[in-house]
C-alpha cells in the first residue's frame, strides 16, 4: 500500500501540475490559490502527525509534505515566487557566470524552499514522528540534482512540459549525452535508497517505521526514474499524455 499510495501520489501530482501549467495565464492565479489551499492543509497534516507513530500518521505527513512541496512547485513554475533576473541567458556567456545567473533566475524560489526546510525542522526537532520532513528533504536535494544536471546537459530537456512563461530558462542549458556530475548524483541517490529500503526491511513489526521508509524510499526511486529519464534514448512522454491534454486548443479554451 505505501508503494502504491506513493505511485499515486506522484504520478496524479505531476499530471496535475502539467495539465495546469498548459493552461492560459489568467488561470495561473486560481491554480495558486488552490495550491495554497492544499499546503495550509499539508501544514496541518505535518503538525497533526508529529507524534503519531502509526501507519496513518506517516501517511499524513507524507501528504504534508508533498503538499507544501506543491506550493513551491506551482509558485515557481507560474512566475510567482522565482528570482531577481528571471530572463534570458545573454548569447556568449560561459561557465561559472553562466551559472551565477542561472542561480539569479530562480534564487527566491530557492531561499523561499530552504527556508522550509529550516521552518520544518524546528517545528518537528522534538517529535516523533519526522517523515515529513524527510519526505520534503528527499524532494529538495532531488530536485537540485536534477537542476545542476540539466545546468550541465542532458540528453533530454522535456521543455514540452514547461510552462511559457519558463521558456527562457531553455538559453541556460545545453543538449548532451552525458555530464559528469550524473554518475555523483546517481551513486548518492541509490545509496540513499538502499539505506530506505533496509530501514523498510528491517523495521519488523512497527509498522509506522515500515511505512514511512517505504513511502520515501518509493518516492526516492521515482526520483531516480526522473533522472534517468534525462539521459534516455527512449521518452517519458506516455506517463504525461494525460496533462497534456491542456496544450490542445480544445482544452485550453475550455479552462
Amino acid at each position: 500500500m505505501p508503494i502504491i499510495f506513493a505511485l499515486a501520489a506522484w504520478w496524479l501530482s505531476t499530471v496535475v501540475l502539467i495539465y495546469r501549467a498548459g493552461m492560459p495565464k489568467k488561470s495561473y492565479t486560481v491554480t495558486l490559490v488552490g495550491t495554497t489551499v492544499v499546503a495550509l492543509m499539508g501544514i496541518g497534516a505535518i503538525y497533526m502527525s508529529r507524534h503519531d507513530m502509526t501507519a496513518g500518521g506517516s501517511y499524513l505527513a507524507f501528504f504534508g509534505a508533498l503538499a507544501v512541496w506543491g506550493w513551491h512547485e506551482v509558485s515557481y513554475l507560474f512566475g510567482y515566487v522565482s528570482g531577481p533576473r528571471p530572463e534570458p541567458c545573454p548569447p556568449g556567456t560561459q561557465g561559472f557566470d553562466k551559472f551565477v545567473l542561472g542561480v539569479k533566475t530562480c534564487l527566491y524560489h530557492e531561499l523561499a524552499v530552504v527556508s522550509t526546510v529550516v521552518a520544518m525542522g524546528v517545528l518537528l526537532w522534538n517529535a516523533t514522528n519526522t517523515i515529513a520532513f524527510w519526505t520534503f528533504a528527499i524532494l529538495w536535494l532531488m530536485r537540485w540534482s536534477a537542476k545542476l544536471n540539466i545546468f550541465l546537459g542532458v540528453r533530454n530537456l522535456h521543455e514540452e512540459f514547461w510552462p511559457e512563461n519558463l521558456a527562457y530558462l531553455k538559453t541556460f542549458v545545453t543538449r548532451r549525452k552525458m555530464n559528469e556530475f550524473f554518475p555523483v548524483s546517481l551513486t548518492f541517490s541509490v545509496v540513499g535508497l538502499l539505506t530506505l529500503g533496509f530501514l523498510a526491511v528491517s523495521a519488523g513489526d512497527d509498522i509506522a517505521e515500515r511505512t514511512g521508509a517505504t513511502l520515501m524510499a518509493t518516492l526516492l526511486a521515482l526520483a531516480l526514474l526522473e533522472h534517468w529519464f534525462l539521459f534516455a534514448k527512449t521518452s517519458d512522454d506516455v506517463l504525461w499524455r494525460a496533462g497534456m491534454r491542456s496544450r490542445d486548443d480544445g482544452g485550453a479554451a475550455a479552462g
